[in-house]
């Protein structure tokens, strides 16, 4: 039986028994517990994170379990490391927010009014777009595939939450690739980051999402039609509920 690190409900550490964790598990236990201090606002921005051997003492690792873990955080755009200096944690505008493992170290992301509100500001730039674009250039198999995702989310409602969430990602990552944009298409993994950050919230309220279903029909059929401004409009309302939802203006 091995040890393995996490964060309580209440933000401390604690230790979970786990059978058969091996250097890898722990690494990413202490990345995850280190990268969720730091979203969380434990370590604020600007500070030092503590020294090596208090870390190496406080989360029951060795040094190199703390030096990989802070690879992986520099690398994230979270920490910069620096000889004989130690460990500073960087301004918010460095992190890749946009990264789904960056997004998953965050303890609360509901009551991060910051993110949720940026996430939606930026679904407000491509999704519209994606939508028109969608409705220009969508395929059979492509509108198959947004049609397929709208069922999904329908048949889920409202027993559900888990197969809406997967259903409502799906809807979106579908209408992205429809767009035929080789750049938004490339970005589908970034852009998913931020519906899952948001759909965390949103879909935590079954009425939410039965409240959006017949707007994600709207998008649906203006698409069907061929209907550009009118897929476009649809998305922008889709949005304004989903802003509505999480009260961001």
């Amino acid at each position: 039986m091995a040890s393995d690190l996490g964060v309580a409900e209440d933000g401390s550490w604690r230790r979970v028994e786990t059978e058969g964790a091996g250097g890898s598990r722990i690494h990413d236990s202490v990345v995850n517990v280190l990268g969720s201090r730091i979203l969380g606002g434990v370590y604020r921005q600007g500070e030092m994170l503590p020294r090596e051997e208090e870390l190496c003492a406080m989360l029951g690792v060795s040094r190199t379990s703390i030096r990989e873990a802070i690879k992986v955080l520099s690398a994230k755009g979270l920490v910069e490391a620096r000889r004989r200096v130690g460990v500073r944690v960087l301004s918010r505008d460095d992190w890749r927010l946009l990264d789904p493992v960056v997004l998953s170290w965050h303890p609360d992301i509901k009551n991060d009014s910051e993110l949720i509100s940026g996430l939606i500001e930026a679904r407000r730039i491509f999704e519209p777009a994606a939508a028109e674009l969608a409705a220009r250039r969508a395929t059979g198999s492509d509108l198959a595939a947004i049609e397929a995702a709208f069922n999904a989310m329908r048949d889920s409602i409202p027993h559900d939450l888990d197969g809406v969430c997967r259903a409502d990602l799906a809807f979106h990552r579908s209408l992205i690739a429809a767009s035929h944009n080789v750049v938004l298409k490339g970005l589908i993994g970034m852009l998913e980051a931020a519906l899952s950050a948001s759909f965390l919230v949103t879909n935590r309220l079954m009425e939410a999402q039965s409240r959006a279903l017949a707007a994600h029909q709207t998008v649906l059929e203006a698409i069907r039609m061929r209907d550009t401004a009118g897929a476009r409009a649809a998305m922008n309302r889709l949005l304004d509920i989903a802003a509505d939802d999480l009260q961001v203006a």
